[in-house]
């Protein structure tokens, strides 16, 4: 397994001296009195050749790297381009640990279109900054998460050992797309009932999320064969954690779509078109916020809400409590419904 500099300063001294290889041909000589030092090995002849590289920290895993590649011959990190580190950061840290990875891939071309052919050993933060600020002076939001995975990608290169230290590293939104203000709107009992009392296509879509808490992914991609009784099981979702939502009878009255969905309107970009013309001021995800809000209100328990969200508990519960609160979880989502019946005047 390939070295980092977390898990080289994490090494305790050994009981002997031993070595720990990184690849083409590095390794690190480690001895009990603490000191460590780089070595370059090949084979020559069916006997082992050792050149000595220098101690670390004053040599660096990237430096010993650099040189242990010229010595080799291999895969010279200087060529390494950003095109190139953008594939595999994708396919080593995103695509095994990520479901929904369609908005990274866009950061990933748009990085490989821009500067793909750039080497990463030339790469500046004025030139990457620059390329994100005229992005965002269409999208601004879209070039802040896109500064975010780009320097996640060269974090990733810094640990590879292709890069001494990331140029976007101290890169802020500010510079980018500006600061961001987190959304806190949370839907009126009023806008309830218009959400209710509204025919539109897209509505029984909306209020299926206000009543489960679901993201509109989930909800849009949420099959018949995925109701198991009063519940709706969710393989298709953010965080790839197992997740069900309790169907009450209101939340079942949405549902209609096709042979195979449960709602026929899958595309997000629609929905949102309809809700800026129609001038509401919530977007499809302030009603999960509401569902999350208001079912609190209720006195349901933050970690019951955490669930019904499909968060991960934090803290000690996150290490120890495993237990999944199935019981809490339906009562709390009838009670809510039984709320949005009050609201509505469908309890009467």
């Amino acid at each position: 397994m390939a070295l980092t500099e977390t898990a080289i300063k994490r090494m305790a001294p050994p009981d002997r001296e031993r070595l720990v290889g990184d690849d083409r041909g590095l390794y690190l000589r480690c001895y009990p009195s603490g000191r460590r030092t780089w070595l370059f090995r090949t084979r020559v002849g069916g006997s082992w050749k050792t050149r000595n590289l220098g101690d670390y920290p004053a040599v660096s895993l990237a430096e010993a790297r650099v040189k242990a590649s010229h010595l080799s011959g291999k895969n010279l990190p200087e060529s390494v381009t950003f095109g190139a580190l953008l594939d595999e950061w994708y396919m080593k840290r995103i695509a095994p640990r990520y479901k929904a990875t369609k908005n990274i891939l866009v950061y990933v071309g748009k990085g490989k279109t821009w500067a793909g052919n750039d080497r990463l050993s030339a790469l500046t933060a004025a030139r990457l900054v620059g390329l994100l600020s005229e992005y965002a002076e269409a999208s601004p939001v879209a070039a802040n998460r896109c500064l975010s995975n780009w320097r996640l990608a060269l974090d990733y290169a810094v640990e590879r050992g292709y890069l001494e230290r990331n140029p976007l590293e101290r890169t802020t939104n500010r510079a980018v797309g500006g600061e961001e203000t987190s959304r806190d709107r949370v839907l009126t009992d009023d806008e309830i009932r218009a959400l209710w009392a509204d025919t539109h296509a897209h509505s029984p879509l909306l209020r299926f999320l206000l009543l489960t808490g679901l993201r509109i992914s989930e909800a849009q991609h949420a099959r018949h064969a995925d109701i198991d009784g009063d519940v709706l099981h969710i393989p298709d979702n953010k965080s790839r954690r197992p997740h069900w939502v309790y169907v009450t009878d209101l939340a079942r009255e949405q549902l209609g779509g096709s042979k195979t969905y449960l709602f026929e309107q899958r595309s997000n970009t629609a929905v949102q078109a309809r809700l800026k013309r129609n001038e509401t001021g919530w977007t499809p995800h302030d009603l999960r916020r509401t569902f999350a809000t208001r079912v609190a209100g209720l006195g349901i328990a933050p970690h019951v809400v955490e669930k019904l969200l499909n968060h991960t508990l934090g803290g000690v519960l996150a290490t120890y409590n495993r237990h999944g609160y199935e019981a809490e979880r339906i009562e709390a989502t009838k009670l809510w419904t039984d709320e949005i019946k009050r609201i509505t005047g469908a309890d009467k």
